[in-house]
């Protein structure tokens, strides 16, 4: 047999000692991780400031108390037109509209003014201006802003476009509202018209003799000539001429038509026909159409609700 393999001695018997585990490094963690700090935390540059400006002694901005005696709107302020405003006002500037009378009313402490006007298509509306303005018309009663209204207030009163606008009126606009607006005019009495010719001669219209007394009713140029028509003859003529878009003319000197605001609007409501919708239509004495244009009008709009 041969000798035995001689085994290597190990590491442990070389040294003759025990091995030992040494845990890897680590980085001593901080004390305050695991402690509570008890002190206030350190208030922010803005809690800074409020501390400073409640213990500088300068006293609270409160603010201002409302006047319990100042007057209220009665529908809520517009700070400026609703989206729908712009449409409707177009309208009431560049539509046509006659007005038959303006009557100042209420009293002196809230002014009112109601205005009678005809539509585009020859309806009679009346438009009050108050506290709260109205309209007869079918658009306002659905509870709109109408033309009518923004015509009034806009082309008639000549109010400021910011108080165009608003569903109410505080007294002190409507004060400087009818203060700023034109005077109503009143009717002339033509007896005491000393530019107005005699009655007598030839109508130029009819070639008829013109009668003062006892005869048919006469008209005279109040804007410059004085000359007498016959009233039924020179609303022909006044017809045919508002049909064609001219301005009214005297027959004899071709100078605007003045009219007696009186007499006109006396003899435009009597002669006016009722409709289906139970207003006065005076179109045919206008010379104007009946028929609606709705070539302003939104396309989902025509035919429906705008007047």
């Amino acid at each position: 047999m041969g000798a035995p393999t001689a085994t290597p001695p190990s590491a442990s018997a070389s040294y003759g000692c025990t091995p030992t585990y040494t845990p890897p490094y680590r980085t001593p963690q901080s004390a305050s991780r695991n402690t509570f700090s008890t002190s206030a935390p350190t208030p922010s540059p803005l809690g800074k400031r409020k501390a400073a400006a409640a213990n500088d002694g300068s006293p609270e901005k409160k603010k201002p108390k409302k006047d319990p005696n100042a007057e209220k709107r009665l529908r809520r302020f517009r700070p400026r037109p609703p989206s729908n405003f712009s449409d409707v006002y177009n309208r009431a500037l560049t539509q046509r509209f006659y007005v038959l009378e303006r009557r100042r009313c209420g009293t002196d402490e809230v002014p009112e003014e109601e205005v009678e006007l005809t539509g585009s298509t020859g309806n009679i509306y009346t438009v009050k201006i108050a506290q709260r303005p109205t309209c007869t018309c079918p658009h306002f009663l659905a509870g709109n802003q109408c033309k009518h209204w923004l015509y009034v207030m806009s082309r008639v009163l000549r109010a400021k476009f910011e108080h165009t606008y608003q569903l109410a009126l505080l007294t002190t606009e409507l004060k400087e509202i009818f203060a700023n607006a034109p005077p109503i005019d009143k009717p002339s009495d033509a007896t005491q018209d000393k530019n107005r010719k005699p009655v007598e001669g030839d109508c130029p219209i009819c070639f008829c003799e013109l009668e003062a007394e006892g005869g048919e009713a006469v008209v005279y140029c109040r804007a410059a000539c004085g000359q007498n028509i016959h009233k039924e003859c020179f609303d022909t003529w006044a017809a045919t001429k508002r049909r064609s878009g001219s301005n009214v003319t005297c027959p004899y000197c071709r100078s605007v038509w003045e009219n007696d605001t009186g007499n006109m609007v006396k003899t435009v409501k009597k002669n006016g026909q009722a409709t289906s919708e139970g207003y006065v239509n005076v179109a045919d004495q206008l010379g104007i159409s009946t028929r609606r244009d709705y070539s302003t009008y939104s396309r989902w709009w025509r035919g429906s609700g705008y007047y």
